[in-house]
């Protein structure tokens, strides 16, 4: 089974995403700072990561970078309220695969998971 990972500084938004992924038959969990990214990563590498752009502890686009920068290549969404064509394009050029914006119906979830997985 692939194992997905949601970070999102609101817990309620990030458990609420949990529980549509596996209702979806996907392992999913859920960080909920930025900076704890990296070493959950390290210890249990996930087929594709959700992440919120706009923590207060690290950005979404600052986790991308360094998750990047450390030699994952794993698929990343960038999961945000931030709609807008610059908003899309300075995502994926931070490193993401794909930008949704919230809210994000399941439709949308279920179309990114199958062209990244």
């Amino acid at each position: 089974m692939k194992k997905l990972l949601v970070v999102d500084d609101n817990e309620a938004a990030a458990d609420g995403l949990v529980r549509l992924l596996n209702a979806l038959g996907w392992e999913t969990s859920a960080l909920y700072a930025g900076k704890d990214v990296l070493e959950h990563v390290r210890a249990d590498e996930p087929d594709l990561i959700f992440i919120d752009i706009g923590m207060p502890d690290m950005s979404g686009h600052d986790v991308i970078v360094g998750l990047r920068a450390h030699g994952f290549t794993f698929p990343a969404v960038a999961l945000t309220g931030y709609g807008q064509v610059e908003d899309k394009e300075k995502a994926l050029a931070a490193g993401f695969n794909a930008h949704l914006t919230k809210p994000a119906g399941m439709d949308e979830f279920k179309a990114v998971l199958a062209e990244l997985l």
